[in-house]
């Protein structure tokens, strides 16, 4: 339930303590193509620092719409996932490898990437299981090929889906607590929370019942 409990703070912040930030940040939908390009470059930065990807995918909503938002926090996520495995694959391989050598995570991402690769990164993409940025540089120390790699990240759009339609109705829900909105409205916002809940159970389990990922819960 970890995306119902973030999407639901986004939804707060944007309204209360991030309102300021997030109203300088309408430079980035304001400026065109230029905008989406800077945006997707500070994606890509954040990537490198491991921060979460969560609330960018989720002010991606906020900022562009639930397609705009989607489409550019897809690509984005996927940008971001490349850089750093590239730099692990390239770099720091033995150094991470050293790392991360007792973490019962990595080691079962090793194993499933050397029985199905593609469908191990697609698997842990999709599913709300593993921090994004863990996977980036976790995902080079394995064996997983470039193309596996670049195809399996196809699975990031579920997630990137699922922020993005959250951030596009923080402002609805804030008028919606306000009582500008009918029931029709909550209703609709009820199904889709009930349809959020559903597919985070479901991949989650799809997930753990095809790799064996231990303890490992959460995902940002």
């Amino acid at each position: 339930m970890a995306l119902i409990n973030k999407a639901t703070f986004g939804i707060i912040a944007t309204q209360t303590i991030l309102e300021p930030l997030i109203s300088v940040m309408t430079w980035f939908p304001e400026n065109g193509i230029i905008g989406v390009l800077a945006f997707l470059g500070l994606y890509v930065i954040l990537a490198l620092l491991v921060a979460p990807a969560s609330f960018h995918k989720f002010v991606s909503g906020v900022l562009f719409g639930f397609w705009g938002g989607w489409a550019i926090a897809f690509t984005g996520a996927c940008l971001g996932a490349i850089l750093p495995f590239f730099i692990t694959r390239k770099y720091l391989h033995g150094w991470m490898s050293n790392k991360l050598e007792h973490q019962p995570t990595i080691n079962a991402l090793k194993q499933a990437v050397g029985e199905d690769g593609l469908r191990c990164v697609a698997l842990t993409r999709m599913s709300l299981v593993i921090p994004y940025a863990v996977l980036n540089y976790g995902y080079g120390v394995t064996d997983v090929s470039w193309k596996d790699y670049l195809l399996g990240n196809i699975g990031m759009i579920v997630p990137g889906l699922l922020y993005a339609w959250w951030g596009s109705q923080a402002a609805g829900i804030g008028d919606a607590i306000e009582g500008s909105k009918d029931w029709t409205y909550w209703a609709a916002i009820i199904a889709s929370l009930a349809l959020t809940a559903w597919l985070i159970v479901h991949l989650r389990k799809i997930t753990l019942t095809h790799i064996d990922l231990g303890s490992t819960e959460t995902r940002v």
